[in-house]
């Protein structure tokens, strides 16, 4: 049977009952888990991580964890949270450092901005490879006050999971897909492919944006950018 624990140790709360080179071990178990973090941050990409690099990200994970222990577990000594806290502060410094010198490991630890709408057309590809749904990018779109896609020459999905937006001026701004939600189109805006063009209109692929000119009683065909049946009217 384990022996009580006796209250206010402060050689049990300060120091702990391990051999001294159990810090060592507590520096090689945070260093391991620190390399972990990024990699697992790496992996589920970067929507949840707001304005915040991934370095910022672990380093609050890696942080929240060290100082939580040593807080709420008796058998966990403030000494090796402090150990555990400071081997995180120094390897936070140390890869920055070595980010800023080197640009290929910091698109590997921090990735890179991807072009996601190019001249008004959403590429579908890169928000599979970001795993953001169009709503995401329409929700981040219409905060930058874009109300149709035929506004914008280009947008990047930033490494801090914002989105940047290149607007053309006013004269060179053309016919897009509206980025209304789904709940606010009208319904009788809404059209399959092989339906009939009600009126001379322009009308936008509902997934990649590609917008054409139809003529009344002219078929609507599928989308020649991207394949889908589904358009939108623009007025």
């Amino acid at each position: 049977m384990d022996d009580p624990i006796r209250i206010f140790d402060f050689k049990r709360i300060f120091l702990g009952e391990d051999p001294p080179l159990f810090l060592l071990e507590i520096v090689f178990r945070t260093l391991i888990m620190y390399i972990y973090t990024i990699l697992l941050l790496r992996v589920l990409g970067k929507r949840g991580m707001a304005q915040l690099s991934t370095l910022e990200v672990a380093i609050i994970i890696c942080f929240g964890s060290a100082v939580g222990d040593p807080m709420i577990g008796s058998q966990v000594p403030i000494l090796y949270g402090i150990v555990a806290i400071t081997t995180v502060a120094l390897l936070q410094r140390l890869m920055e450092r070595v980010i800023n010198v080197s640009p290929p490991l910091e698109r590997v630890m921090e990735g890179e901005p991807n072009l996601v709408v190019e001249d008004g057309i959403v590429i579908i590809d890169a928000l599979e490879k970001e795993n953001l749904s169009h709503e995401d990018l329409y929700r981040a779109l219409r905060t930058k006050d874009v109300q149709q896609l035929g506004e914008i020459d280009k947008a990047f999905f930033e490494t801090s999971g914002q989105i940047t937006v290149w607007f053309y001026p006013p004269r060179k701004v053309k016919k897009g897909l509206s980025i209304l939600p789904e709940n606010q189109l009208p319904p009788d805006s809404l059209f399959e492919s092989g339906a009939i063009a009600p009126e001379d209109d322009f009308y936008s692929c509902r997934q990649c944006g590609h917008t054409r000119e139809l003529k009344q009683g002219e078929k609507i065909d599928c989308c020649p950018q991207c394949g889908c049946e589904r358009w939108l009217k623009n007025s």
